[in-house]
């Protein structure tokens, strides 16, 4: 685990497998350029991937990019996301379904801890590092953005 000057997070790159990463603190105690560089610009939260645990960030224009080359992961409704009514990032019309493509992320994510009283991001757990490899860890995980933005053309 890291210190007050590192911070222990998951990078899911495009066409690869999750990996662990330490990323340092700046000047100022902030990892945010850390999280940057690891989705290569300004980060967004992504909370519909895994809610709070673990927070997810793409860079901000990691939902829109609509390119091969950096389609990254498909994201499919949960169960929880159709009983919430969540609409279809698709095309806006209707209630998701379990299992239904959800949105794609195009470029890499980083995943981090997150610690719901304070706010604050902190070092991955290994219980939350495991989800992510649950997730997007599988072959099919990491074609998956691809595939599904080729059946869409």
């Amino acid at each position: 685990m890291g210190n007050e000057r590192t911070l222990e997070v998951m990078v899911v790159p495009v066409g690869d497998r999750p990996y662990r990463k330490v990323i340092e603190a700046d000047r100022d105690g902030s990892f945010l350029h850390g999280l940057q560089a690891c989705v290569g610009g300004l980060i967004e939260p992504v909370s519909f991937i895994f809610e709070d645990a673990p927070a997810v960030y793409v860079n901000e224009e990691g939902l829109m990019g609509a390119s091969l080359e950096t389609a990254n992961r498909a994201i499919y409704a949960t169960r929880r996301m159709a009983e919430m009514g969540y609409l279809s990032q698709m095309d806006y019309s209707h209630i998701v379904e379990e299992g239904e493509l959800y949105s794609i992320v195009f470029g890499d994510m980083v995943c981090v801890g997150f610690d719901p009283e304070t706010g604050d991001d902190r070092d991955i757990s290994d219980a939350e590092a495991e989800r992510v490899m649950d997730r997007f860890g599988s072959d099919e995980s990491i074609m998956s953005g691809g595939c599904e933005l080729i059946r869409m053309m």
